[in-house]
C-alpha cells in the first residue's frame, strides 16, 4: 500500500461511495475526503458510521456555489491535495464554475479521474446551461473519466477521443431490512426519489387514474420523495382523482424508512423521460423488486422486458398502464419467476464482488 490515493466526496454523492471507498482501502492507501455542510454534517457523519468503520474526513464547505467564498474554500482544498503528493486523485463531485479550472492548474490531468454522472444533461435537469457548459470543461480538459452506465459510455466516447474511460455500474444500495417482506392482498407500485420534471411522475399518476376508471381496484401507489410544496400543490396533486389508491409521503425520506417501503411494495415504477444512471434503480434491485420503467437506454442495460421487469414506451400513459395491470394480473408463481431472473441478472452483472474487482483492476492500472 505504498501509493496513495485522494478520494474525494461531495455530500450529495455519498450513497454512491460509500458502498464502495472504505472495501478499497482494504487494497490502496485511501484518503477519504468529504465535502459536506454545516447543517448536514452530523447526518452524513452518523450515516457513514452506520456502515463502515474505515477513516474518513468530513470538510465543511463555505458560501455558495457561485460565491466567492467557496472559490477560495476550492482553492485551499485544491492546493492542500496538491501539498499531499499523491499518486492518483478521485473526484466524485459536481460544479459549475470553480472546482475543475482550479484542479486542472494545481493537479493538472495526468493522474486525475473525474466520475461523470450525467455526460448528457437529463431534460428538467437543475441549471442545465451551467451543467452543459461545466461538463464541456471537463471533456475538453481531463483525460480519465469514470462512468456509471453503457450508454453515458457511449456519449462520453462520442465527444472525446484519446481519453480512459472506466465503465463501472452503480453499487447496489441497501438500507437494511432486506428480506422482511410485509405481505398483502393487492399489488403495490412504489415511485422513490426526488420528484422533479423529467421523473414524470404525473404519467404515473395519470395511469392509476386509467385504471382504477377501467375497473381495475386491486392495487395501491405508494409516491414517496422531496417535491418542492408549491410545484407538489400545483403539477401532481390536482392529478391524484382517486386519493385512495395513492399513498403520498412526500418529504426527504428518512434512511431508516427506505428499506420499509422497497418491503411493502411489490413493483418499482420509473417513467422517467431521460435519466443518465439512477441510484433509485439499485436501491429497487437490492431489494430484488422488478422494475417497471420507459425503455431509456439506462433501464434497458439492466431490465429484459417481461423476464425480470417490464418496459414501456417513454411517455405513453396508456403503455404504462398496461404495464401496471400486467403486473397485477401476475400469479404469484409468475411473480417469483420475474423475481428469480432479476436476482440472476444481480449476481452475474452486479454482486458487490465483481463491481469492487472492477476498482481494483482500475487502480492498480493507473497506480502502475
Amino acid at each position: 500500500m505504498g501509493k496513495r490515493i485522494c478520494w474525494v466526496t461531495a455530500s450529495y454523492f455519498l450513497d454512491v461511495d460509500l458502498p464502495i471507498a472504505p472495501k478499497l482501502m482494504n487494497y490502496f492507501s485511501i484518503d477519504w475526503k468529504i465535502i459536506t455542510s454545516e447543517n448536514l454534517k452530523e447526518s452524513d457523519k452518523n450515516y457513514i458510521l452506520s456502515q463502515t468503520d474505515k477513516p474518513f474526513e468530513l470538510i465543511i464547505s463555505k458560501g455558495r456555489f457561485y460565491s466567492y467564498s467557496y472559490y477560495l474554500f476550492l482553492k485551499s482544498l485544491i492546493i492542500s491535495i496538491k501539498s499531499q503528493n499523491y499518486d492518483w486523485i478521485y473526484l466524485d463531485i459536481s460544479d459549475y464554475f470553480f472546482l475543475f479550472p482550479l484542479v486542472k492548474k494545481y493537479l493538472g490531468n495526468e493522474k486525475v479521474t473525474i466520475a461523470t454522472h450525467n455526460v448528457s444533461i437529463p431534460k428538467g435537469a437543475r441549471l442545465p446551461y451551467l451543467a452543459k457548459l461545466s461538463m464541456g470543461y471537463i471533456t475538453r480538459n481531463f483525460k480519465h473519466f469514470q462512468v456509471f452506465s453503457k450508454n453515458q459510455e457511449k456519449v462520453l466516447m462520442g465527444k472525446i477521443k484519446n481519453s480512459k474511460i472506466f465503465y463501472c455500474p452503480l453499487m447496489l444500495k441497501d438500507y437494511g431490512h432486506k428480506n422482511e417482506r410485509v405481505e398483502s392482498t393487492q399489488t403495490r407500485f412504489l415511485f422513490f426519489g426526488n420528484i422533479i420534471p423529467y421523473k414524470r411522475v404525473d404519467i404515473l399518476l395519470q395511469s392509476t387514474n386509467m385504471l382504477v376508471e377501467k375497473g381495475i381496484t386491486n392495487f395501491r401507489v405508494d409516491i414517496c420523495g422531496y417535491c418542492k410544496p408549491d410545484v407538489w400543490t400545483t403539477n401532481y396533486q390536482p392529478l391524484i382523482k382517486y386519493p385512495s389508491y395513492v399513498n403520498c409521503d412526500i418529504r426527504r425520506i428518512p434512511n431508516e424508512l427506505v428499506g420499509h417501503y422497497f418491503n411493502k411494495n411489490d413493483y418499482f415504477v420509473m417513467p422517467y423521460q431521460d435519466i443518465a444512471q439512477s441510484g433509485a434503480m439499485t436501491v429497487a434491485l437490492n431489494y430484488n423488486m422488478p422494475i417497471i420503467a420507459s425503455d431509456l437506454d439506462t433501464f434497458t442495460e439492466f431490465i429484459i422486458h417481461k423476464k425480470n421487469g417490464y418496459l414501456f414506451s417513454q411517455g405513453n400513459v396508456e403503455e404504462l398502464a398496461n404495464a401496471m395491470k400486467w403486473a397485477i394480473d401476475k400469479s404469484p408463481q409468475d411473480y417469483l419467476e420475474l423475481k428469480h431472473n432479476l436476482q440472476k441478472m444481480v449476481d452475474d452483472n452486479l454482486a458487490t464482488d465483481i463491481i469492487v474487482d472492477k476498482y481494483i483492476k482500475y487502480f492498480q492500472k493507473c497506480l502502475n
